[in-house]
């Protein structure tokens, strides 16, 4: 009998040899080879699923964004807006080592999707979907009167994901300066800004 493949198993595989090379020795350094040496494969199978660098690391970070969206989508609800606004930071931010390398992987794609228009095309995507997921919560949030007078619920949204996106560069260049403790009560305080 011939052998059964899960091709989306395989892309995942090479997803995170992706992300174990980006976290170690950055995005220049996952290089079509370099990722086949990580995964175990040979860089013509690799090519087989990914032929180009570009369509590899786009699928990493497509990826990184599906997981952590389906992590969102987990979160109890019946807990009220606000707490669930911030569990969604928690989720977000960089508060234990599994957090910590997926903030700093996806981060990591930010300056490569600057100037790669197929990798601009997916983070905007992925940015989108977090922005409209937090809009949704405020938008329930307003219509309940929970928030403040001149709150618009997609800035709002866009504000707290450049807060998370801040806080978790700046702890992962300094985590003795700033804390966890810190990002959870920066957080907090910009609820408090939305929130009546």
């Amino acid at each position: 009998m011939p052998k059964v493949v899960d091709h989306e198993e395989r892309r995942r595989e090479l997803a995170e040899a992706v992300w174990r090379i980006v976290r170690r020795d950055g995005i220049d350094h996952a290089s079509v080879r370099a990722v086949a040496a990580e995964s175990g494969w040979s860089s013509g199978s690799l090519r087989h699923y990914f032929p180009t660098q570009d369509s590899l690391l786009g699928f990493a970070m497509e990826l990184a964004y599906r997981r952590f969206i389906a992590r969102l989508e987990k979160l109890d609800s019946s807990v009220g807006h606000r707490e669930l606004l911030r569990a969604f930071a928690h989720e977000m931010l960089a508060l234990d080592e599994e957090r910590r390398v997926e903030a700093a992987v996806l981060l990591s794609f930010l300056p490569r999707a600057m100037v790669e228009p197929s990798l601009h095309e997916l983070e905007r995507y992925g940015t989108r979907e977090l922005y409209g997921e937090i809009a949704r919560v405020l938008t329930a949030a307003q219509e309940a009167g929970e928030l403040r007078d001149g709150v618009v619920p997609i800035k709002a949204a866009r504000r707290f994901i450049v807060l998370i996106d801040g806080l978790n560069i700046h702890h992962g260049l300094g985590p003795d300066e700033l804390t966890a403790e810190d990002m959870i009560e920066a957080v907090d305080e910009q609820l408090d800004r939305f929130f009546a």
